[in-house]
């Protein structure tokens, strides 16, 4: 394959697209279209041909900047866009290639995506310029036309190598499916794949994902073709085919970042140098690269795991980084009760086992639904906050907790379906999943240690044993009735109406119910306890 002009601007940034369908006319796209082959070609002779180059020796040499997962701003703890301009700033001033790829999961949860459905983050990026953007799950979190519009937003690629839109006939209208991208005479494959367990957490309504090893393989073999020296793969789940992938030199470079790595036990750690796992909000990546030229296996890789909170920010960054922040300000100002005990929103903390926040939650919910009970999968909860007893609550701390558009749903569940739905809240503990559900109304008694779908020892309602043919009034989130967080038992339960049933989201439900009780003090007091922690 051949590119159909040289791709670069005036600063020698260049971009190439490996797809066939057309973009929007009038869309200011700054990367070049290649002509796909009707045919893959054996990876081997794809390797083979670049074995040819007459400058096989000549080593090559570029540096790669590497960060993702910053859906919030004005993070002065950790560091945000503003701080990563900064260090932009500084490595670009350098000689050596420099090329920045952004993995993704940012344009949701955050107060201010609530809003505006994620554009404020594409329009921080465009600010940063980065060559190539992967998506990751979070990117769903206002669906798929949202992140089509997104992407048009943008003055870069984005990148999902394994979603199919039927619509399209191929990817999601507006993103590419493998990218190669230019600095100086240095050309990069860009892949990036999901993971098909996103369909479950983000009840997608039409576009599939479909096999991710198949994908890289598939773009893998187009970008070698098409002249990429080095092929670098974006991922935010955890596969087993990486490391495999990397020895098979199907790809040169894996890079991810988990900040649920150090929380969970079960998740194994890179163990080749060309594999990078980001463990920590603030972390960036800024990897030396060199190899011999058309010999990707002499790659090797000096990482430097840089803090973001360690840079200054940036002022042009910063003062839209500001200009957005104040608009939250204006909105979310008010102060609407106090906590007079201490709460904890971290992410181990709702996601693992009863959680005094996760009970004020689910109470407001059930009290405004008139429910008999309620359940809501943790989730949805994102403040990552502890709050002191005595802490004066605003209406944007609570936006901050809960930033998705949920609404409140009121189902009638039978105990054989409730009875399913909790077996699927503790089906992930140990990977911390935000499945597992807070409840109102019940009480439950299940044990970690059991195998999946056997966990659920004991629940009551109202001091009587859950009956598996009586109906209840269950409120949930509508999320979760359509399906989220592998909620699939809900999906066909009937829909009933209530006497305060609005368009209300539930951050405003549980606002509130705060507002009302002027002072909260939720407690942990055995709705959900788990007996393979308390017995030997």
């Amino acid at each position: 394959m051949h590119p159909s002009g040289s791709g670069q601007n005036g600063s020698g940034r260049g971009r190439y697209k490996v797809k066939s369908k057309k973009r929007k006319s009038g869309n200011n796209s700054c990367w070049l279209k290649l002509l796909l082959l009707c045919c893959y070609l054996p990876l081997g002779s794809v390797l083979a041909g670049h074995g040819n180059d007459t400058n096989s020796s000549e080593q090559r040499q570029a540096r790669l900047v590497f960060t993702s997962e910053i859906p919030r701003i004005a993070e002065t703890e950790h560091g945000d866009y503003a701080e990563l301009a900064t260090l932009l700033k500084q490595y670009r001033r350098e000689p050596v290639p420099l090329f920045f790829l952004f993995g993704g999961d940012s344009l949701g949860p955050s107060t201010l995506s609530s809003f505006d459905r994620g554009a404020h983050i594409i329009d921080l990026l465009n600010l940063l310029e980065p060559d190539a953007m992967g998506v990751a799950k979070r990117e769903f979190s206002f669906y798929e036309d949202e992140l089509s519009q997104r992407s048009y937003e943008a003055s870069f690629p984005l990148v999902a190598s394994n979603l199919y839109d039927p619509i399209t006939g191929a990817n999601l209208d507006g993103l590419e499916s493998g990218v190669l991208v230019q600095q100086g005479d240095i050309k990069i494959g860009v892949i990036a794949v999901l993971s098909p367990a996103a369909q479950e957490q983000y009840p997608l309504k039409r576009v599939m994902i479909f096999d991710a090893k198949t994908a890289v393989r598939e773009q893998s073999i187009l970008l070698r073709q098409a002249g990429a020296e080095l092929i670098v793969l974006l991922y935010s789940a955890n596969f087993d085919f990486i490391e495999p992938l990397l020895s098979q030199q199907l790809i040169d470079l894996a890079l991810r970042k988990n900040e649920l790595f150090r929380l969970t036990s079960n998740v194994k750690a890179p163990s080749s140098p060309r594999h990078i796992n980001l463990m920590a909000s603030s972390e960036v990546a800024v990897l030396d690269l060199s190899w011999q030229k058309s010999d990707p296996a002499t790659l090797q890789v000096q990482p430097n795991i840089v803090l973001l909170k360690n840079f200054a920010p940036e002022p042009k960054v910063l003062s839209v980084v500001k200009n957005h922040s104040a608009r939250l300000e204006q909105l979310l100002g008010e102060k609407i009760g106090l906590t007079q005990v201490a709460l904890d929103t971290s992410r181990r903390a709702v996601r693992s086992e009863e959680n005094a926040f996760g009970n004020l939650i689910a109470d407001a919910v059930r009290l405004h639904a008139g429910a008999d009970i309620a359940m809501l999968n943790s989730g949805n909860i994102r403040g990552e906050k502890q709050y002191k007893a005595g802490a004066t609550l605003t209406r944007k701390d609570i936006a901050m907790e809960l930033p998705y558009r949920n609404q409140v749903v009121l189902l009638q569940i039978s105990g054989q379906q409730l009875l399913a739905a909790l077996e699927n809240s503790f089906s992930e503990l140990e990977l911390l999943r935000g499945r597992f559900a807070h409840v109102s109304g019940m009480q439950v008694r299940y044990d970690s240690r059991k195998p999946v779908g056997e966990r659920v020892l004991e629940v009551t309602l109202q001091g009587k044993t859950l009956d598996l043919n009586k109906k209840y009034s269950l409120a949930t989130f509508d999320y979760m009735a359509g399906g989220g967080d592998g909620y699939k038992m809900l999906t066909e339960l009937p829909q009933q109406n209530y006497p305060n049933q609005m368009n209300k989201l539930v951050a405003e439900v549980v606002v509130d119910y705060i507002k009302q009780q002027q002072q909260v003090a939720p407690v942990i007091e055995g709705r959900l306890v788990d007996v393979g922690r308390t017995m030997p």
